[in-house]
Parts: structure tokens; sequence; C-alpha cells
């Protein structure tokens, strides 16, 4: 979905969402023509609580766990997506030039495999590659109705089809610090 925002900048609308139906979106800064395939300074929000994707405390270090914190307006909080070819994409935090991906270090990639910043950039390594996938927000009803909201695109990790989701166990909009992570993708955006 693409939106001009009320400060001129085209805003381009890509959605994470998992089982607690969390929404992000990114929301390009600013264009670059540097490869045409690449997008630069994107801020991932989430849709519900308007909290910003932040790699923790601005830390530049490998392994650093990403959360959700209110806009600082810090380069923690943006993103360049670096074409990988094939429709996917990796996630680089703009202040570390490190890449988004799965914690591999538990031994798992199930539902609940948080999301950390690691050097590796390369194409090709599929845990820190991601790609959009539509997310219908129409929902039709046995009654012969349907009701037309809003679609999104959800962000997917190409290793294990699971969506980019914020760990919160109460459901609803997930606080402030809630930890970036993956889950399985919802199919709606409709509870």
């Amino acid at each position: 979905m693409l939106s001009l925002s009320t400060d001129g900048l085209l805003r381009r609308h890509l959605v994470g969402l998992a089982a607690s139906i969390v929404v992000f979106s990114l929301a390009a800064v600013q264009t670059s023509t540097a490869n045409a395939a690449d997008r630069y300074r994107y801020e991932i929000s989430n849709a519900f609580s308007g909290l910003k994707a932040d790699v923790i405390w601005g830390s530049t270090s490998a392994y650093q766990g990403i959360f959700l914190w209110p806009n600082n307006t810090s380069a923690s909080q943006e993103f360049d997506l670096l074409d990988s070819g094939g429709g996917y994409f990796r996630i680089r935090a703009r202040h570390s030039g490190h890449c988004l991906m799965l914690d591999w270090r538990g031994g798992s990639d199930s539902n609940g495999t948080r999301v950390i910043q690691y050097p590796h950039c390369a194409a090709g390594y599929a845990p820190a590659e991601w790609y959009t996938k539509t997310l219908s927000g129409t929902r039709c009803f046995p009654e012969g109705y349907c009701q037309t909201g809003a679609d999104y695109q959800i962000l997917v990790n190409r290793w294990t089809s699971r969506c980019l989701d914020a760990d919160n166990s109460r459901g609803g909009a997930p606080p402030a610090q809630a930890v970036l992570q993956q889950g399985d993708c919802v199919t709606s955006t409709r509870a």
C-alpha cells in the first residue's frame, strides 16, 4: 500500500505479523538511487502501538536484539532493505551496518526465535532474508457478504516461512520493549 505522508515523503507500508496479529509497517524516510533494487532509510513501525523497531539501546554489537521503542529519530530505528534477488531482501540497521536475522544460537528456528542484528549481510543467507506476502483485509461471511479492510504486506523470513512478530503474550498492542521474534503468519487482518 502506498500513501503520501503530510511531510511529503512517500511511505511504503510493509507489514509483519504473527498469531497475536502484531502489525508492522516499513515507512520510507528518504529514497536513494544508489542501487535501483535497494531501498534506503526505512523505519519499521508497529501499526497497533505506533512504536518503532529499535536495535536495543542503539548497540552496534553483534547478537544484539531488536525491540519496540517510541520514536526517537535515531539511526538505530532506521533500516535499509538490500535486494537479494528473487523477491528476497535483507534488512540492514543503518547505525551498525548489521542485518536483522533469526538468532540461531539456541539451536531452534521455531516460533519465538528472536531477531538479532549480525554483521553477516551477504545475499543468499536465508535466516537473514525476508520477503513480503499480501495479507488481505477483506473478510467474507457465510451469509454471502464481504467486509473490506486494509490490505497489508507481511514480512516473512525466507528460511522458516514465519512472520516478523513482537513478543506480546498479553495480546493487543505490544508495549515498549517488546522484543522482535518470529511466529506463525496469520491469514487475516481481522480478529
